[in-house]
Parts: structure tokens; sequence; C-alpha cells
């Protein structure tokens, strides 16, 4: 697999400050998330009923998660994939952000939902990747079903992401 999708690129803290967590930016943004998320409710009710494996989407959850910074989600989703089979070894690549030691269909789908989730789902619902890269390794592993799947993973956990950042800056704000 080219390097190009073997590593994701975090936000990272810059001279000791906290990571930026992903939010809402106002309450269009939240309907139009909302409303992606419904158009992607036939896609999730598949993952949930024997689509996606469980291990395979507690990964890409992780590593939205992961990419959005949201801490707390990214806790839950790790207990979760341990459950679901996920190695410890595994977590920490993906946490770091060297998927290498991940097998070529879990780095593909993990780098395409992060790119999807980080450029608010441009396109339809499983739209191909804009790097030729990351397209030709998900059209290798994913049928146009499975891709769609991924994507709806992906809208699910950054809806939930940018929902937890959301409530955390109010909550911050209203402190003082």
């Amino acid at each position: 697999m080219p390097g190009g999708i073997s590593t994701i690129l975090y936000a990272q803290s810059v001279n000791g400050t906290k990571e930026q967590t992903r939010r809402f930016g106002s309450l269009d943004h939240v309907a139009k998330d909302l409303f992606g998320l419904g158009r992607a409710s036939p896609e999730l009710w598949r993952v949930f009923r024997g689509g996606i494996s469980p291990d395979l989407r507690e990964r890409i959850m992780v590593g939205v998660s992961r990419a959005n910074a949201c801490a707390g989600c990214t806790r839950a989703h790790q207990r979760l994939a341990l459950r679901a089979g996920v190695t410890d070894a595994e977590l920490e690549s993906i946490g770091l952000g060297d998927l290498a030691r991940l097998d070529e269909p879990s780095r593909a789908a993990i780098v395409y939902a992060v790119e999807r989730s980080g450029a608010a789902f441009p396109g339809p619902a499983g739209a191909p990747s804009t790097d030729p890269d990351v397209a030709a390794a998900m059209a290798r592993h994913f049928s146009p079903e499975e891709t769609g799947q991924v994507d709806a993973i992906a809208r699910l956990i950054t809806f939930a992401n940018l929902s937890v950042g959301s409530v955390e800056a109010l909550h911050e704000r209203l402190r003082g």
C-alpha cells in the first residue's frame, strides 16, 4: 500500500496547548449534519445488523474520534474496540496516527473516514475519496455498499464528536 495512507496527521498541540476539539459552528451546521445522518440511516441499519464487522466499525470510530480530538468518545470506543477484538497494539497505532500495524482494509477505511469527516462529507454518501491512493484502496477492499457503510459510521461518530465538543464548549463558557 502506498505510504500516503499508512499515516494520519491528527491535530497537534501547539506550544503545549490542548488540541482543538471540533464542535458545531452554528445551528445550520447541526441541521446539515443531522440531515446527512438521517440520509445515512439505511446504511447505519446495515452496519448494526451484520454489515461492516464490529472490530472494523470500532477502529473507524476510534480513528475519527481521535481526529476530531474528542477524548471522551475516543476512550469509550477504545473500550468497545477491545471488546470487539481490536488489540492494544492496533489501538496504539490508531492513537498515534501510524496505521502500519493495521491490515490494509482497516487502514483504507480509517483514512477514508477521517478524510470524509474532516471535509464535512462533501458529495453524496459514500462518495469516493479525493485522494487517488485512498480511492483505489477503498475500491480494492470494499464494495460500494460497504463504502457507504464506512461513510455512515464516520457520519455517526462525527455527529457525536461535534455534539460532545459543543456541549463541553458551552459548559466552559457558562463557567466563565
